[in-house]
């Protein structure tokens, strides 16, 4: 068996001639006459286009999260926050005037009952720094409620101050939720001309009194102080107009 070639079957088959085909031609043969199925190409993968709507959904979802953190910032205990119902009347309080010297917050007891060692209920205090609702709404009156959280509400005082002058006989009030410096209130109620009474609710009792929660609320009432409607957003000067006339006749 040594003198036996260990590499004779990669040359020619036993039987066959030496010129026969080899091993590896015989594969490369098969290979041609039977090739082993091609293997389906894989598809390239597409790339997802881009949602140019996504930085839309980023804003959205912002803007919310702003809004909740506003809406448990605001000072209501629960009540509610769609004001004070119709056809009752405007609660009491007396609160500082925003261009005044009188520091503090609002007094809003609404009796002798009430009364917090000594303190008066909030009728009984006046004084040339009070904005008192008592002696307002002797007359028909329309008091707006903003608040300097999360939202601007000026403009709707702005418009507010255009209409006043057509409606002499209404006492226009503000009531402002906010914890910045008296000064800098002052200067923004001058700067923006605003002529009406400007109370300063620091620690919100006001807003919750009237159970309000949103910025900007408006309420009218008639002389002697029945609500009669109330908004809780943005009105256009002829909302205001509109809402005035029911108070106004």
């Amino acid at each position: 068996m040594s003198g036996e070639d260990r590499f004779g079957d990669l040359g020619a088959r036993p039987g066959r001639d030496e010129d026969g085909p080899s091993a590896a031609e015989r594969l490369e043969e098969e290979d041609r006459l039977r090739p082993e199925p091609d293997m389906p190409p894989k598809r390239p993968e597409v790339p997802r286009p881009a949602n140019k709507y996504a930085w839309a959904v980023g804003i959205v979802m912002l803007m919310g999260i702003s809004v909740l953190l506003f809406t448990t910032a605001l000072p209501n205990i629960g009540a509610g926050v769609s004001g004070p119902p119709r056809g009752e009347a405007l609660p009491d309080f007396a609160a500082p005037s925003a261009t005044g010297n009188l520091e503090g917050d609002a007094n809003v007891l609404q009796s002798r009952t009430d009364t917090q060692k000594g303190v008066p209920p909030a009728c009984e205090v006046r004084g040339d720094d009070v904005v008192n609702i008592c002696d307002l709404r002797k007359r028909p009156v329309l008091l707006t409620f903003i608040f300097d959280r999360g939202a601007d509400c000026n403009p709707q005082i702005d418009r507010v101050q255009r209409v006043s002058d057509e409606f002499p006989g209404v006492s226009f009030v503000t009531v402002f939720f906010t914890d910045e410096e008296r000064a800098e209130i002052a200067a923004l109620v001058r700067r923006r001309g605003w002529t009406m009474p400007v109370a300063i609710d620091a620690d919100g009792a006001v807003a919750n009194l009237y159970n309000v929660g949103g910025c900007p609320t408006t309420v009218v009432a008639r002389a002697g102080g029945e609500v009669v409607a109330k908004r809780r957003r943005n009105l256009t000067e002829d909302e205001l107009r509109g809402l005035l006339g029911k108070i106004a006749r």
